[in-house]
């Protein structure tokens, strides 16, 4: 099952039903990039909530889940994402352009897995430092609420 699946089964169980495209099953991203790395995972530190972590065009992307009390979702999500001006920023595209042994090229997916949770472990404490009420975070991330 992919992430697009196991996120539509998660909502399913909710009561939501996913629209889907014209252009297939599961639409992608709105800029139209399709992850290259995509891992879900649930929180531990805060109850009811998910994450959805992705490389998208070789640049780290944190999906936050939140449930609320109120609205017809019942709950919230928000699009995290590492801001430019942090060194961070450019170590997937490094990784991406890099051309090494075979044995490096064969483990590439592995360790880009390994950076990505990495990053998104800081992205989720810069994150819950922030303020969702104001949408004030550490200037290290910049965050979009998505719905």
């Amino acid at each position: 099952m992919n992430i697009h699946e196991q996120v539509e089964h998660l909502l399913a169980n909710l009561g939501v039903e996913m629209e889907h495209s014209q252009h297939g099953a599961h639409a992608e991203d709105s800029d139209g990039s399709a992850p290259e790395i995509s891992i879900f995972q649930s929180s531990r530190d805060h109850y009811g909530v998910f994450y959805r972590l992705d490389i998208i065009d070789q640049l780290p992307q944190l999906r936050v889940m939140v449930p609320v009390e109120y609205g017809m979702l019942k709950m919230e999500m928000y699009l995290v994402r590492i801001n430019p001006q942090t060194p961070l920023h450019s170590s997937f595209t490094g990784m991406a352009a890099y051309h090494g042994s075979a044995t490096f090229e064969q483990g590439r997916d592995a360790s880009l897995q390994h950076l990505l949770y990495a990053v998104a472990e800081m992205m989720k404490q810069l994150f819950w430092a922030g303020d969702l009420d104001t949408m004030t975070f550490p200037p290290e991330i910049d965050v979009r609420r998505l719905v």
